[in-house]
This record gives structure tokens, C-alpha cells and sequence, in this order.
């Protein structure tokens, strides 16, 4: 027996024969998942001198990553990988378009789209995943993690978001009938404190917190004083997600009053998910927060569509199935938990090997990113929150013996990729964060839209302005003044962008032209900058 690509697909990148393997292997083709970790930008620059080399440790990377899976081949003919190009810095990946989860997970998060007010995919993804997080994140694990996440929905106001907590409630009433504690894992309170949020997940080691307007909490969080409530909440919340492997102990809490004190417990699964519009989460988030961690703990899922129309089935309860697979799920959990005990979710070799290469490229991303810490807290934690999704939809699949499978893998890793690569186009575009640095981000992110896009005739801009690069102040205040990193400026939205066109000034960026030039040219008599150079999007 010999698996390999057929004829057409001609693909080599790994052969099995039978001379080194005799059993049940189904063949399965990893070319995409390699060549997403080799995508690199093909622009030779000046840095790039020296030709890179293959990676002499490829071979042994991919036999190591098979025999953790339990197959110890001597023998795999393992093709080269092909030879990489010149490069200064990989290009962010392109993933592919947001489909549904396979296997159960998918069946669920579908019924809750079937059932919303306003269906909406990403809006029932976000609910299901949370769903499965909190009734799944403490009774089984991946090495060293349980499977709880924190995912923000993002998405504009009126698009049918309520669905999230109208999905969830519908299950929980319907599963509830024959299963009564079936609603533990899942908790509608805001908690307003660190030591609020520790005493609850001792109480309930094991459930989904879900939170209406989730920005507005962040910016509580960034702008709270070090000793404050709100700021005790941000670190426990850093803290806990860590915290629900088997091996993992949440501290407790010591007042002098003996009597409020709070014990230690092992193995807290604590999982958030909320939603936000984009201003109100992404504005709000500081620059510590996205080199700290904790912005690269939260899994984003963003919605740009418009409002769907309304839906007449929004009434709808689950199928008998459903809720018997369900409460199945829910009673294997309290099991478990009951006996302190969490079940390793196991891989198939495959979908070990995608995963083992996502981890890889995951690393040389953080790697090329420098000293921008920014970028480099983006990646992370990226591998963990895949194979935690990954964890997640295998269990729900088959929770008395969850495999993590090559569909589980690549579904988890495309709608992380697709995470990453929306925050980032999002921080180079000043949509993140509020100070002077997401300012200079914005406005270059502007003057690079004005040279690359048809600017409306509502801005009376003479098109040879823009022609030539020159840009004419009214342009640059009228599209500032949507910008809250503007026009939340404590000295109003035209001292910043002043004070920001002086950094451009003084940084090379832009010049300013001469008033009767400007005037004797086009017509326009207020200031135009001519624009030099912009740096490249990152």
C-alpha cells in the first residue's frame, strides 16, 4: 500500500509506504498547512543579502511530531521542503473565509443561527464556542491547559448580537427539563472586582461568564487606577486563563477579617465571551494591555456585514438529539469534575503534524516581529487558543473518547489566523488604542488612503492635488474628526491632529507647500502638506 497524492495532485511532501507501516492510516494532504508556514513576501531588499537556508532540522521535526503521536517509523521518506526565497519578513497569511465548525459543534452553532432574532454566523460561532468552553474547559484537557477561551464578539450596533445571549438561554431552558443543573455552566453576572471574580469560580470551577457591552468593561479596566476594582478584575482575569489545566492552582484570597477568606482550588475553567461595537473595544485597549498579554488571551471574531432581516423561526427549541448529546456532554463533565479528574483530549497524527507547524510558524512570526512587542503578543498565544478550540470541537464530537482530528485542526487554525490578521490590519491602521502612537498610525493610515483611493467629491479636493501628492488640510479634519483617538483628545480633536501632522512634519513624512503655490495651482487657500513617503503597513 502506498499513500500519496493521486496523479493530478502530484503532491510529495510526505510518503508512507508499507514496507514501514502496516495498519489503518488513512492518507490525508498537508500541502496547504505547509505552505501556509513557508508563505513569504517575494520583495528582495537590501537586507536581504545573504541566500537563507533550508532548515536542516525539518526532517526531524516532522518525525519528531509522529512519534508523539505514538508511531516510531525509522524509515519515512520525507521530501525537501522547497527551497525558500529571499526575504525580510513573511507576509501575513490570507485565511480562508469563516465557515461553519465540522461535526457537532457546527450542528449547534447552526441551530443558534436558525433560531436569532437577526441570524448571524459569526454571532452563533462566538455562542457555541463559549457554550462548549464552559461545559467542557475543566473535565478535559490538551498538555498542560484545560479548554476554557475569551472571545470578543465585534461587530456594529443593531446587527442581531443579543442573539448570543438569546441562543444560549434557549438551550439552557430546553436542556435543563431533563437535566436541572445543566445551567451551572453558564453565568449571566458582571462581576465588578477581582476578588468578586475568584470567589465565584471557587464556588463554580467550571463555567462560562457572559457579558453584554464587554468594551465598555475594558475601559473601565484601562482607565482604573492600579489599586482599583476594576484593575484587581484585569489581573485575575490575566491570571485565570492560565489557570484551568489539571496541574493548576488559583490562589486564594486573605482579608483580616478571617471569616471572608477564600481557599485556594485546583483546576478553575473560568471562560469569557461577550460583545462590543469596534470603536468601544478597540479604542479602549492601552498599550500595556497589548504587550502584557491580555489582548493576545482573547480570541476576536468580528462581524462587518450589514443587519440581516428579521427572522420568523427565532422561536425554535433543539432537537431531541441535540439535547440528549447535550446533557450526555454535561453529565460526562460533573463526572469528572466530581472525582477531580480531566480527560487528555487525544490528535491524530495529522492533525498533530498541522498543528505542530502552525506552532512552528506561530514562532517565526513572534521572531521576525523585533522589538514590536505589539505584534509580537498577537501570535502568542495563538497556538494555545487553536488547539484549545480544536480540544473543544473533538469533544463535542465524541466526548467519551475525543480525538482532535485533521478537520478539527484546520477549522481552529483558520479562525485564529483570521483573529490575528483582522487586530493587525486593525493596530496599523490606528483603530487601536488612543495616545499619540495609534494618532501617527491613523493619520498615516489616512494619507495612505487618500493616495490609493477615489476621494468622493464631497471633500472638493482638485483632483491634480491629489495627483500630486498633496493633500489639503480641510480633507485631513474632516476624516480625523471620526477618529476617537481624535476626537477623544482631552484638548479637542484639532490640537491633535496639529500636534500629530508636527510628528509627520518632523519625522519626514510630510512637508508643508507654499501658501500661493498651493493657491496660483488649485485654487485652495487653506494648507497643504505634500506627502514624501509612508511607511509600509505591517
Amino acid at each position: 500500500m502506498s499513500m500519496r497524492d493521486d496523479a493530478a495532485g502530484g503532491n510529495d511532501g510526505l510518503h508512507i509506504d508499507a514496507a514501514d507501516y502496516v495498519g489503518p492510516v488513512t492518507w490525508v494532504d498537508i500541502s496547504r498547512i505547509y505552505e501556509l508556514t513557508t508563505r513569504v513576501s517575494e520583495t528582495e531588499t537590501p537586507e536581504a543579502d545573504d541566500e537563507p537556508k533550508v532548515d536542516p532540522n525539518y526532517k526531524a521535526d516532522i518525525r519528531r511530531a509522529l512519534s508523539r503521536m505514538g508511531f516510531f517509523w525509522d524509515d519515512i521518506p520525507i521530501s525537501e521542503p522547497p527551497a525558500p526565497t529571499k526575504r525580510r519578513r513573511a507576509a501575513m497569511p490570507t485565511p480562508a473565509p469563516l465557515d461553519w465548525p465540522p461535526g457537532f459543534t457546527g450542528e449547534l452553532a447552526q441551530f443558534i443561527y436558525r433560531t436569532a432574532p437577526r441570524p448571524v454566523k459569526e454571532v452563533a460561532i462566538v455562542a457555541t464556542l463559549g457554550l462548549l468552553a464552559g461545559m467542557c474547559g475543566k473535565a478535559w484537557h490538551i498538555p498542560q491547559s484545560g479548554l476554557n477561551l475569551y472571545i470578543v464578539l465585534i461587530a456594529r450596533s443593531a446587527i442581531g448580537k443579543e442573539a448570543m445571549h438569546s441562543g444560549i438561554s434557549a438551550i439552557i431552558r430546553a436542556c435543563s427539563r431533563e437535566n436541572p443543573t445543566f445551567h451551572k455552566f453558564v453565568d449571566f453576572m458582571e462581576y465588578a472586582s477581582g476578588p468578586a471574580l475568584i470567589k465565584a469560580c471557587v464556588g463554580n470551577p467550571c463555567f462560562v461568564n457572559i457579558s453584554g457591552e464587554l468594551g465598555r468593561k475594558i475601559r473601565t479596566m484601562a482607565d482604573a487606577r492600579s489599586d482599583s476594582p476594576q484593575h484587581t478584575l484585569q489581573t485575575q482575569l490575566t491570571n485565570l486563563y492560565q489557570k484551568s489545566g489539571p496541574q493548576a492552582i488559583v490562589g486564594g484570597l486573605g482579608y483580616s477579617a478571617t471569616d471572608n477568606n477564600v481557599q485556594s482550588v485546583s483546576g478553575v475553567s473560568y471562560s469569557l465571551i461577550g460583545e462590543t461595537t469596534p470603536g468601544t473595544f478597540l479604542e479602549s485597549l492601552t498599550k500595556t494591555m497589548t504587550e502584557n498579554g491580555f489582548v493576545s488571551r482573547w480570541l476576536l471574531v468580528e462581524y462587518t456585514g450589514e443587519r440581516p432581516p428579521k427572522n420568523a423561526r427565532a422561536n425554535a427549541a433543539p432537537s431531541e438529539a441535540m439535547r440528549r448529546t447535550l446533557n450526555s456532554m454535561a453529565t460526562q463533565a460533573d463526572m469528572l469534575i466530581a472525582r477531580d479528574q480531566s480527560q487528555l483530549v487525544e490528535r491524530e497524527v495529522m492533525a498533530g503534524v498541522a498543528l505542530d507547524l502552525f506552532d512552528k510558524y506561530c514562532d517565526d512570526r513572534i521572531n521576525e516581529s523585533g522589538d514590536d512587542e505589539s505584534r509580537r503578543a498577537m501570535w502568542n498565544r495563538a497556538h494555545l487558543k487553536a488547539l484549545r478550540i480544536a480540544a473543544l470541537l473533538a469533544v463535542a464530537d465524541n466526548h467519551l473518547f475525543p480525538v482532535i482530528t485533521r478537520a478539527h485542526a484546520d477549522w481552529a487554525i483558520n479562525i485564529v489566523l483570521r483573529d490575528i490578521v483582522a487586530f493587525a490590519q486593525r493596530l496599523s491602521g490606528g483603530d487601536v488604542g488612543n495616545g499619540d502612537e495609534a494618532r501617527q498610525d491613523k493619520l498615516l493610515a489616512i494619507l495612505r488612503d487618500y493616495l490609493t483611493s477615489e476621494v468622493p467629491a464631497s471633500y472638493k479636493v482638485h483632483p491634480e492635488m491629489q495627483k500630486n501628492s498633496i493633500v489639503p488640510l480641510h480633507y485631513l479634519q474632516k476624516r480625523a474628526a471620526r477618529a476617537s483617538a481624535f476626537y477623544d483628545h482631552r484638548f479637542g480633536a484639532n490640537r491633535a491632529l496639529d500636534d500629530t501632522l508636527g510628528a509627520l512634519l518632523a519625522g519626514g513624512y510630510l512637508m508643508e507647500v507654499d501658501r500661493n503655490k498651493v493657491i496660483d495651482g488649485y485654487g485652495y487657500h487653506g494648507k497643504g502638506f505634500r506627502i514624501l513617503r509612508l511607511p509600509d503597513p505591517e
